[in-house]
């Protein structure tokens, strides 16, 4: 396939993501290698991040519309091109956009109207700005195009600036870019021309456009098509690409995670791609997995695949698929704590690979090591797997004690709830790969002190993870007692191997939640399967504050959507009536009188982890070299766990 005369090798389509590694004294290594990686892993194009295309847009980002990063311009279009992939320039403007807390005083855009998330008024732009604007994006791409860029993509969607002014809820102008079609889509459309103008058609001009915003009186799929279209008879553009949601409350749709289905925007892709017959359509939304990706082509539902996360996740993905060594690609588990670390200026990270942007991270293999170790890994979670496989790869007799019969920790337990099942290709590569690195298993027993020193190691890993503290509010007699567990252990005896399999419960669930992370919220889903009533119990001002923005949006409107309540500043308060006739107690933390919640027939708590360590103390005083990892560390996140595992991994 070509596109503007430029050939690419395969579909395969690196969607743009912002990774975010500064730019404010030039391209960052981190950065060069990232893209580099890519474009060796197999994909054939590759769209960058927003570039600063115009002097407003600050220098935190690689900076396009002057000459100052000429030089890093070219640098990084080689390092891409050479690997023959096609490395094409974002242009775009963020307008009133803002998703992290506070507004954006300098903000501009169509008319002076609210960000729907921020309520960031900006500045209407003037009809002199406006082609000021234009001018910068023209000359920025013929700058892209000087410095060996194949391309350039204009990013039309997401709710930034392009996409305020199509949309006639953003866009109240009275004025030439205002008012009907044509008008608000004249920005777009004089952008698109000015850079064909300016760079030839030996130069790839894609643009991605708004699907569907979500968003009641805005862009509809029907106004996509349209505005499809209305582009299309006046530019000559290579490709098309469609976003979907906008800085609202449907951010969520613009990056779908696991409670999405596969492919999540296909049949949307499918409609909007008979408006432009003729025009190549990259198809996006939740692909990782090469069958999927293979079906779109083959049923002709895109020319063109695009990836995004999937990419991060395992950048030789492309190659793996060629080779038939799909169970070899470390998968996407649409978790999205890459954008939610990406938000906030920090650069990319990976739940799923943790040498993201290292040089060496393509199809990474550990060296060997110069002397070989007996390692004991006591916790066959994610963290001890991790740690397992690259310490076994390096030649190390590794061994991995678990005390469950099963491999995965707290993740796998998590992965058997309602949209979570994607965490299991975490582990599910982890074992494969430590396995096939010749580490040895012993699972389903509690590993003691004197299990450990019989292996005689030289090195001892600790993975062994962390347990929910018990709340301060609730009487401490309780504990011991057992009346109440916590919420993992609640899951394992309702979907564990012994457990009751989803059987129908009458009455209410109630969790008092003071963890704010995704599994959390997992669990009271299946509550709401099981319980006739759910309600969750926090002591903040709101619910899932652990979690990225995207996703926070989409747990409340499926609990909206579920009838899964919450409230919020409160905490129970206990008596003898939960007991005796299943009435919970509870009551605002700034005090007042206590409410209840009646016919309560199941109660956990979810709550901040301690670290289970017990074994470190002895094990040193053994004269046993002792490392901690993941939660056994300090109880965080799948993200931390996989990270340190790696670090150990590899330098032990």
């Amino acid at each position: 396939m070509t596109l503007a005369g430029r050939p690419l090798r395969n579909r395969i389509v690196n969607a743009s993501i912002s990774a975010h590694f500064g730019a404010e004294n030039g391209i960052k290594e981190g950065q060069i290698h990232y893209y580099a990686n890519r474009a060796r892993g197999g994909a054939a194009m590759i769209v960058t991040e927003p570039l600063v295309i115009a002097p407003h847009q600050g220098h935190h980002r690689v900076i396009a519309w002057n000459d100052s990063m000429l030089d890093d311009l070219k640098r990084w279009a080689d390092a891409v091109e050479r690997e023959d992939c096609r490395l094409l320039g974002q242009i775009q403007d963020a307008g009133r956009g803002r998703h992290v807390p506070g507004r954006n005083y300098g903000a501009i855009g169509a008319s002076a109207l609210p960000d729907d998330l921020s309520w960031t008024v900006p500045h209407a732009l003037t009809r002199a700005e406006i082609s000021a604007f234009i001018e910068s994006a023209a000359n920025s791409a013929a700058r892209l195009k000087r410095c060996g860029f194949s391309g350039a993509e204009i990013s039309s969607g997401h709710g930034h600036l392009f996409h305020q002014f199509l949309s006639q809820r953003s866009n109240e102008r009275d004025d030439e870019y205002g008012g009907d079609l044509e008008g608000r889509a004249r920005l777009l459309v004089s952008v698109a021309s000015a850079i064909r103008a300016a760079c030839g058609s030996d130069f790839i001009l894609g643009v991605k456009l708004p699907g569907d915003d979500g968003i009641p009186g805005s862009i509809t799929p029907e106004m996509a098509a349209q505005i499809a279209s209305h582009l299309v008879a006046r530019v000559s553009v290579d490709y098309l690409c469609y976003a979907q949601g906008s800085h609202n409350r449907s951010l969520e749709m613009h990056i779908p995670d696991s409670s999405y289905p596969r492919v999540s925007y296909l049949s949307l892709v499918r409609e909007l791609r008979k408006a432009t017959p003729g025009v190549p359509v990259i198809a996006l939304g939740r692909i990782t997995d090469p069958v999927e990706a293979e079906a779109i082509l083959a049923n002709g539902d895109g020319e063109l695949v695009g990836l995004g996360r999937a990419l991060i996740a395992d950048p030789a993905w492309p190659i793996k698929a060629k080779s038939g060594r799909a169970r070899d690609i470390r998968y996407c588990v649409s978790c999205n704590n890459c954008w939610k670390t990406v938000i906030s200026q920090k650069p990319i990270v990976c739940d799923n690979n943790p040498r993201v942007a290292l040089a060496d991270e393509l199809d990474y293999q550990p060296p060997r090591a110069a002397l070989k170790k007996r390692v004991v890994i006591v916790g066959a979670g994610i963290a001890g797997l991790e740690a397992a496989w690259t310490a076994a790869a390096r030649g190390h007799a590794v061994t991995v004690l678990g005390s469950s019969a099963e491999v995965g920790g707290k993740t796998r337990l998590q992965a058997g709830l309602p949209i979570s099942d994607s965490l299991s290709s975490i582990y599910d590569y982890q074992f494969v790969a430590a396995t096939k690195a010749g580490a040895q298993f012993v699972l389903g027993r509690q590993a003691t002190l004197d299990d450990i020193l019989a292996l005689k190691p030289e090195a001892v890993i600790l993975a062994t993870g962390s347990t929910m503290t018990w709340p301060v509010c609730l009487p401490r007699t309780l504990k011991a007692e057992g009346i109440i567990p916590d919420l993992r252990s609640a899951m394992a005896d309702l979907i564990g191997p012994k457990g009751r399999k989803r059987e129908k419960q009458r009455g209410t669930a109630v969790i008092f939640d003071m963890d704010h992370g995704d599994g959390t919220y997992a669990a009271a889903e299946l509550l709401r399967d099981l319980f006739d009533r759910v309600v969750l119990l926090t002591p903040r001002e709101h619910i899932a504050e652990e979690t990225s923005l995207a996703t926070r949006q989409r747990i409340l409107r499926r609990f909206h959507e579920r009838n899964i309540e919450y409230k919020c500043l409160v905490e129970p308060h206990w008596s003898d009536a939960f007991e005796r006739d299943g009435t919970l107690g509870y009551a605002s933390i700034f005090g007042g009188p206590a409410e209840s919640i009646d016919n309560v027939s199941f109660f956990a708590y979810s709550t901040p982890r301690a670290p289970n360590d017990g074994l470190a103390a002895p094990l040193r005083a053994a004269g046993v070299a002792v490392h901690l990892i993941g939660d056994c560390k300090v109880a965080r996140s799948v993200l931390e766990a996989t990270y340190e595992g790696h670090a150990i991994g590899t330098t032990i």
